[in-house]
C-alpha cells in the first residue's frame, strides 16, 4: 500500500507537471487562429450542428391541428395555378381560406410531389424537417445581423443561440408551418433592413421590398415594417442635402414598389384582382374564427382576450433570464435615446435599436387597440421573439459599455490596477450570465422533450400538480396525441383499434407507420373503445369517458389523457373477447349478395349485414358501398331518383363494424321499400365519379 502511495504521488506530479507546462505555452494569442475564422463560417458550424440533432429528433413530434388544414388550403393553391378558378372559392371548407398566404407551404408541397412523398408519414416528416432547417436559418440570420451591428462574434454568438434555444419554439419549429416561418421571414427582413441603410442602394431596398411583401401575405403584421422603413427614410431626406434628396426619394419609391408586386406575386388568388387583398387584410384584421381560451383560470373568448393576454403569455413561456437581459436591453435603449434624442434620430446603430424596440411595442399596441382575435396563447405573434433578441443583446452590449465608461472610473477614481481588477470581475460576470441564459434554455429544452411546446418558467406556479393546467391551456395543439396512439397500438399488437373521432388523433395517425396504421379505425364516440384527450379537450368538453390507462404529465400537470371502455382494459384478450360479442350481436341471416364482401339480411330482418371472414386490416380500410335497386323508383328518397338507386357508402372515417380475429361486418338499417336488386363492390374516389375496383350485381326481387 505504501509503495502504491508513491507511485500515486509520482503520477500526479507528472501530471501537475504537464499541465504547467501546457499553461506555460498558452499565450493570450493562443486561440488567434480561432478568432480569424469569419463568423459566417463559425455560424454556419453552430447550424449544422443544430441540424444534426434535429434530424436526430424529427421523429419525436406529432402533428399539430393546423397542419392538415393548411396543407389542404395549399393544395387548393396548386389546383388553382393549374387552372381551376374553383379551387379556392368552392374547394375549401371556410371562405376565409382563401386569403391565407402559401409563399413556405407551396414551395414544400411542390417538393413533396417531385420527390413522390405519396406516404402520409414521409409526407409530415419532410414538412417537419424544411420547417425546422428554415428556423435554424432564422438563427444565422440573426447572428449575421447583430455582428453586422457591432463587429462582435460573442454578441452575434449569443443572439443567435438566444433565438434558437427559446424551448416553445424549438418545439414549434418542427410542426408549425404558419407562425415559424413568418418569425424566420421577420428576422429577415430585420437583417436585410440593416444592410438596406447601410449601403443605401436602391438594389438592397428592392431586395428588402421583395420580402416585406412576401411576408405580408404570411401574416399581416410585416405591414409594420413600410411605415417604419419610410419613416426612417423620411429622417433621411430630411437632413440630407437637396442634392441627394431625389435618390432617397428613387429608393423610398423602389422600396414601395417591390413590395407591392411581391405581395401581387407571391399569392394566387390575388392575379385575377390585386384588391383582394384588402379583403384579406380586413378579414385577418378581425379573424372570423371564434375559440374559447383558458387564460388565468378563466375561459375567454378569443375576440376578448384582456389588454395584458399577449404581454402575460410572452413574461411566462420566455427563458427567464433571456427575459430579465430583454427587458434591461430595452431599458437601456430607451434611457440611451432620451438622453440624445437627435444623435437617435441619425443614421446610426443606435436609430436601428430604436427601430427593434418598436418592431416589438407596436405589434403589441394593435392588437390591444383593435382587439383582435388572439388564441392559442401568443403563438400568432411568435415573431416578436426576434425584436426581442435582437434587444437583449444590444441592451446588454450598452450595459457593458455604461459599465466599462462610467461605473468603474467612478468605482475606481483613476486607479489603473483597481480599473483592471474591475474589468476582469465585469467581463467573468457577463460570461457567467451568457452562459447561464443559454445553459438553463437548452437544459428546459432537453428536460421537457418532446413536449417543449408546454414549457413555462418559474414565474408561474410549476409544483402544485395540476394547477398549472388549471390556469393555461398547455397542450393545445394536440401533438401528444401521436404518443397516445403509440401507446395504444404497443399495449394492443396486432388488434385493429376502434378510437373516438376525435380528429387531433385522426391528424397524428399519419405519422405511425403504414403496416400500424392500418389497426387504427376512427368511429363515433358511442362506438369507440379508446379516448384520448389533450388537456385542452378536457377543459372544454370535460373528462372522456372509461378507465385511464395512460397519462403524460408535464410539470406534475397531466397534458394527455388515454382512456378505456372497462371491458377491454384488462389487454389484448380482453379486447378480442369483446368484438367476438359483438360479432354474434350481429345475427347473421339470409344471405343476399356475394362477393368481396357478403350481404345478408339479420335473423329480425331489420338490417343489411355487410360481412366477410378472411378480413384484413387493408380490406378494412378500404371504402366500400352498397346500391339498392328499387323495384319501383318512386319509392327512392328524393336525392336518390335521379341515379335510380339508393347509393350507401363505407368507408374509413364513418366505419361502424367489428372485427374479431379474420371476421369483419356492419350494418345499416334495412330500407322501406321492395328491393329488385343490390350492386356491391369497392372503390377509389377521384376528383370526380369513383371510380370501381370491383362490382357485384345480384338481380331479382329479392326483397319483398
Amino acid at each position: 500500500q505504501f509503495r502504491a502511495l508513491l507511485w500515486y504521488n509520482a503520477a500526479m506530479r507528472q501530471c501537475g507537471n504537464a499541465l504547467r507546462r501546457v499553461i506555460a505555452r498558452i499565450r493570450p494569442n493562443g486561440l488567434a487562429p480561432l478568432s480569424r475564422i469569419p463568423f459566417p463560417a463559425l455560424a454556419l458550424a453552430v447550424c449544422l450542428l443544430f441540424a444534426a440533432v434535429g434530424i436526430a429528433v424529427l421523429d419525436d413530434y406529432g402533428v399539430s391541428t393546423d397542419e392538415w388544414a393548411v396543407r389542404l388550403i395549399t393544395a387548393a393553391s396548386a389546383y388553382y395555378l393549374t387552372g381551376d378558378r374553383d379551387a379556392l372559392t368552392a374547394g375549401l371548407p371556410n371562405e376565409h381560406d382563401r386569403y391565407y398566404g402559401v409563399a413556405f407551404e407551396l414551395p414544400l408541397l411542390l417538393a413533396e410531389w417531385v420527390l413522390g412523398l405519396y406516404d402520409s408519414r414521409n409526407t409530415y416528416l419532410f414538412r417537419h424537417l424544411m420547417v425546422h432547417l428554415f428556423f435554424i436559418a432564422g438563427g444565422f440570420c440573426c447572428g449575421l445581423l447583430v455582428w453586422r451591428m457591432f463587429n462582435s462574434r460573442r454578441l452575434a454568438l449569443l443572439a443567435m443561440l438566444l433565438f434558437l434555444l427559446h424551448p416553445r419554439l424549438y418545439a414549434h419549429s418542427f410542426f408549425n408551418s404558419k407562425d415559424i416561418p413568418f418569425l424566420v421571414m421577420f428576422v429577415i427582413a430585420l437583417y436585410l433592413m440593416h444592410r438596406a441603410f447601410r449601403r443605401d442602394t436602391v438594389g438592397a431596398f428592392v431586395l428588402l421590398g421583395i420580402i416585406v411583401g412576401v411576408a405580408a401575405n404570411m401574416r399581416p403584421f410585416a405591414l409594420i415594417f413600410p411605415p417604419l422603413i419610410l419613416a426612417m427614410l423620411g429622417l433621411d431626406w430630411w437632413q440630407a442635402p437637396s442634392g441627394r434628396r431625389k435618390r432617397i426619394l428613387l429608393t423610398a419609391g423602389s422600396f414601395a414598389a417591390a413590395a407591392l408586386l411581391a405581395i401581387y406575386v407571391s399569392h394566387p388568388y390575388y392575379w385575377e384582382n390585386p384588391l383582394r387583398f384588402w379583403d384579406g387584410l380586413q378579414t385577418f384584421s378581425q379573424h372570423p374564427v371564434l375559440i374559447p381560451n383558458l387564460f388565468r383560470g378563466q375561459i375567454v373568448r378569443s375576440d376578448a382576450v384582456p389588454a395584458n393576454y399577449i404581454s402575460v403569455w410572452f413574461g411566462i413561456t420566455a427563458p427567464p433570464l433571456g427575459l430579465l437581459l430583454g427587458i434591461l436591453g430595452a431599458a437601456a435603449i430607451g434611457i440611451r435615446a432620451l438622453r440624445d434624442p437627435r444623435q437617435a434620430l441619425r443614421r446610426s446603430e443606435l436609430r436601428f435599436c430604436l427601430l427593434l424596440l418598436g418592431c416589438f411595442v407596436l405589434p403589441i399596441a394593435v392588437v390591444v387597440i383593435l382587439q383582435s382575435n388572439i388564441y392559442d396563447g401568443w403563438r400568432h405573434m411568435y415573431f416578436l421573439w426576434a425584436p426581442f433578441c435582437l434587444l437583449a443583446v444590444a441592451g446588454g452590449r450598452y450595459i457593458a459599455l455604461f459599465m466599462r465608461d462610467t461605473l468603474i472610473p467612478a468605482l475606481t477614481h483613476g486607479n489603473s490596477g483597481g480599473k483592471i481588477r474591475y474589468r476582469n470581475l465585469g467581463m467573468a460576470g457577463m460570461y457567467a450570465a451568457a452562459i447561464a441564459i443559454v445553459g438553463s434554455a437548452a437544459y428546459a429544452i432537453v428536460s421537457l422533450h418532446p413536449y417543449q411546446q408546454v414549457y413555462f418558467n418559474p414565474l408561474v406556479d410549476r409544483e402544485t400538480p395540476e394547477r398549472l393546467q388549471g390556469q393555461f391551456d398547455m397542450e393545445y395543439w394536440s401533438v401528444a396525441h401521436r404518443k397516445g396512439l403509440e401507446y395504444l397500438l404497443r399495449r394492443y399488437p396486432e388488434m385493429p383499434l376502434r378510437i373516438a373521432d376525435h380528429w387531433p388523433s385522426y391528424r397524428n395517425d399519419r405519422l405511425i407507420p403504414k403496416a400500424e396504421r392500418q389497426r387504427l379505425f376512427f368511429v363515433s364516440p358511442e362506438r369507440a373503445d379508446f379516448y384520448i384527450a389533450s388537456d385542452r379537450d378536457i377543459t372544454h368538453n370535460g373528462e372522456p369517458p372509461g378507465v385511464v390507462l395512460h397519462t403524460i404529465k408535464v410539470y406534475n400537470n397531466t397534458i394527455l389523457t388515454v382512456t378505456g371502455r372497462k371491458s377491454v382494459v384488462a389487454g389484448p384478450e380482453a379486447l378480442a373477447e369483446l368484438y367476438r360479442s359483438e360479432q354474434q350481436s350481429i345475427a347473421v341471416g339470409d344471405l343476399l349478395a356475394a362477393g368481396e364482401f357478403n350481404v345478408h339480411l339479420s335473423q329480425d330482418r331489420a338490417n343489411l349485414v355487410y360481412a366477410k371472414v378472411g378480413c384484413t386490416l387493408a380490406d378494412l380500410s378500404a371504402p366500400f358501398f352498397l346500391h339498392l335497386i328499387p323495384v319501383n323508383e318512386n319509392d327512392l328518397p328524393p336525392e336518390s331518383v335521379p341515379r335510380g338507386y339508393e347509393s350507401r357508402g363505407f368507408n374509413f372515417y364513418d366505419w361502424q363494424g367489428v372485427t374479431a380475429d379474420d371476421w369483419c361486418a356492419t350494418q345499416t338499417p334495412r330500407p322501406d321499400y321492395p328491393i329488385a336488386g343490390i350492386r356491391t363492390g369497392q372503390f377509389i374516389s377521384t376528383r370526380g365519379e369513383p371510380v370501381w375496383l370491383w362490382q357485384v350485381e345480384i338481380p331479382g326481387n329479392i326483397l319483398e
